[in-house]
């Protein structure tokens, strides 16, 4: 059995910690009951190509106690995805929210996957396939943090940021 390959990807979100669980989950919700799609962009795989491939997946993220920290209470969102074909594996991650300032926060998405086809998906993996799983988590949290600040300058009544241009 191919062993699991580990990845992590982080970004920050425009918007107070006291809010972002409440925003995350809304994501994840909308995401849930429409369905959701994760994408990759092209220049991950290639710098000089532009365009992104897309394949949809089933969402599901549940908040739960995280432990990670011994002595501080936190929460966090145990999430995974499943795509329904065995050429793109399913993943199963724990995303992370933390303080980054008064204004920020801090999402970490960390997660495992098993790449598919035996020895020669594992060659693969270690090939380009690692890089593409960040790159597909990469895009997620782009998403989210994304969706984030839209819902924090809604709130504020403002426009939401230039960088803020993708959903879920």
């Amino acid at each position: 059995m191919t062993p699991l390959s580990r990845v992590t990807a982080q970004r920050v979100a425009r918007c107070p910690f006291s809010v972002a669980f409440e925003y995350a989950a809304g994501f994840f919700r909308e995401a849930a009951e429409r369905g959701a799609d994760v994408g990759l962009p092209l220049r991950a795989l290639v710098p000089t190509l532009g365009g992104r491939l897309h394949k949809p997946v089933q969402i599901e993220a549940m908040r739960r106690p995280d432990d990670a920290e011994p002595g501080r209470a936190h929460d966090a969102f145990e999430a995974c995805w499943t795509a329904g074909t065995r050429f793109f594996p399913d993943f199963r991650g724990t995303l992370r929210l933390r303080i980054a300032s008064v204004d920020e926060t801090l999402l970490t998405l960390e997660g495992e996957y098993r790449a598919p086809f035996g020895a020669l998906g594992a060659a693969f993996d270690a090939l380009i396939g690692r890089r593409i799983a960040r790159a597909t988590m990469c895009d997620l949290l782009d998403r989210l943090t994304g969706e984030m600040e839209r819902r924090q300058a809604s709130l504020r009544g403002g426009a939401p940021s230039a960088a803020s241009g993708t959903t879920a």
